[in-house]
């Protein structure tokens, strides 16, 4: 069996369509406090790294008072 070479016209085609596509990791989103993150983070932890740092010290505060 011989597979020979692929068509000239799919193969542009398909680069065509994936060069188009953006990886999901690299969307920008905006926070709450209007900052710029990847969407992977907000899906993962709800908001970005500054909110999620602040949340933890206002938790900690509260269950130590």
């Amino acid at each position: 069996m011989s597979w020979g070479t692929a068509d000239p016209s799919a193969t542009a085609l398909y680069r065509a369509q994936t060069a188009a596509l953006v990886p999901i990791t690299l969307i920008r989103k905006r926070c709450a406090c209007n900052k710029v993150v990847t969407a992977k983070q907000l899906r993962q932890y709800g908001a970005c790294s500054a909110c999620v740092r602040a949340a933890a010290v206002a938790n900690s505060a509260r269950e130590a008072a």
